[in-house]
């Protein structure tokens, strides 16, 4: 006894213990701009996306998020981001050195925040700012953070006028994991800074820190024109944890491609650029199932400002790219001089409904169903359920007798019920129509002398209601009046 009380209360304890952890949290939708810019509200909260989102002409400042992120598969297209956030974090080189940062990117700071499953496409960054910075495709600074499934599809360019500075085609510095992503990103850098040497990161993922890298597909063109101290690789500009607590051990299956071109206008010169790492101070313990095509393109010439653009003055042919039904749409500016071309103003694939079509009709007992499909692909793009025909009820007459003379007309009003029948309309017949005759609004018409019966009868034949008509001569009625 004392066994199976001590049971039961064991359960009574538990059990909401257990229905609180597995409940999880609702994730909030976004479907537009101004839901993307609510995040910066409830900067720790879940959401999701359910369509893809036009950022043009959006004035997007990066916010620091806590929260989740899911994408699910959905684009978020024609970002500009032309600003840092506002938040300061404490960024570490090499030897440890503090920098106060702001940062810039989809997110100015990710810290203990999951991204999974977002496509960006025609995203622009564009900074030059006076302080210590890093930018990134989706985060400039990340802490704890994980980013998986990701799509980023970039232009980040970052003037430099201060020391402590980097781009990452996925994130800027940091500590996390990374994983399952596909980047295809141009990273430019400018230094600008006269006074002193910078401390520069470049890398196809992440500028600079330590994270876990695997089973990502990265493709970076980066352009680096740096007079401090080069650090740029394929993955990561410098793998080292710069005083951050993180756990990170593992650069594993990464498929690498693309080069980096840079110069170090440095008499200390260092020159630290290569396909996974520019440099490391410390060494993934899993490193393995990489491989590459990437190139190091260093040069010597410091004059020339390192850009994708090769002209100083270029002039551009405009193409327009119309999206289809599986394919997006895009602007493409081709320098005449040089050949180098600029994608960009994306439209997203666009189908051309046609009408809509019956695939199962309904019936009184069943729903059927009807789709609209694409007149160009014949893709269905949406299906719908037809509902169940509502019979009628009943049908009932204003009049159930009346008395007419030869020629006389009077006209029966039916009212059919329920109101939401599929079908209200009556039928209209006379039981002898050389006595009276009655036509489809009801209008009977006395004709000779005798009786009929009207009936109007629902046209799905489940309800019907009559009214007995006797006709009398006119010359009666005379007499009739002759004698009152």
């Amino acid at each position: 006894m004392k066994k199976a009380l001590s049971l039961i209360i064991a359960l009574i304890i538990l059990i909401p213990n257990c229905a609180y952890a597995y409940a999880a949290p609702s994730a909030t939708a976004i479907s537009d701009a101004e839901g993307l810019l609510a995040i910066g509200n409830d900067p720790s909260g879940s959401y999701m996306l359910e369509a893809d989102i036009d950022m043009s002409g959006i004035s997007w400042k990066p916010v620091c998020f806590s929260g989740k992120l899911d994408g699910r598969g959905h684009t978020i297209y024609n970002l500009t981001v032309t600003s840092c956030g506002d938040e300061v974090r404490t960024t570490k080189d090499g030897n440890l050195k503090p920098y106060d940062t702001v940062f810039a990117g989809l997110f100015s700071v990710l810290e203990g925040a999951e991204v999974k499953d977002l496509r960006l496409k025609g995203e622009s960054i564009l900074i030059e700012n006076f302080e210590h910075c890093y930018a990134g495709g989706i985060a400039g600074y990340m802490d704890d953070a994980a980013i998986s499934g990701c799509y980023v599809d970039a232009r980040i360019t970052l003037i430099n006028h201060a020391v402590m500075t980097g781009i990452g085609g996925i994130a800027g510095f940091g500590c996390g994991k990374v994983s399952g992503c596909i980047t295809d990103t141009e990273l430019i850098f400018e230094d600008r800074n006269t006074t002193s040497r910078c401390e520069q990161f470049m890398g196809g993922v992440l500028a600079c820190g330590a994270a876990d890298i695997e089973r990502n597909d990265i493709t970076v063109h980066g352009f680096d024109s740096c007079r401090g101290y080069v650090h740029d690789g394929g993955l990561v500009g410098m793998y080292f944890a710069c005083g951050m607590r993180t756990d990170a051990d593992s650069v594993c299956d990464n498929i690498i491609n693309g080069f980096i071109s840079f110069f170090e206008d440095n008499p200390d010169r260092r020159a630290y650029c290569g396909p996974a790492f520019g440099e490391h101070l410390q060494m993934p313990y899993y490193f393995h199932g990489n491989t590459d095509n990437f190139s190091r393109l260093e040069t010597w010439d410091y004059e020339t400002v390192l850009s994708p653009e090769k002209c100083s003055s270029p002039d551009y042919a405009v193409a327009v790219t119309p999206s289809e039904c599986s394919a997006w749409g895009f602007t493409t500016r081709t320098c005449k001089g040089c050949g180098y071309t600029i994608v960009e103003n994306y439209t997203p694939p666009q189908h051309s409904p046609g009408k809509w079509e019956t695939e199962k009709k309904p019936s009184y007992e069943k729903s059927g169903s009807e789709h609209i499909c694409c007149t160009v692909c014949g893709r269905e793009l949406e299906k719908r359920s037809i509902p169940a025909l509502v019979a009628s009820g009943s049908c009932v007459l204003d009049l159930h007798s009346a008395l007419l003379d030869t020629g006389d007309t009077l006209v029966l009003k039916a009212e059919v019920l329920p109101a939401n029948a599929t079908n209200c309309a009556v039928k209209w017949t006379s039981s002898d129509p050389a006595v009276a005759s009655v036509d489809e609004s009801g209008t009977v018409t006395a004709l000779g002398k005798g009786k009929a019966v009207i009936t109007a009868e629902t046209a799905d034949g489940f309800a019907s209601d009559s009214c007995e008509l006797t006709v009398r001569t006119r010359l009666f009625k005379k007499l009739l009046n002759l004698l009152g």
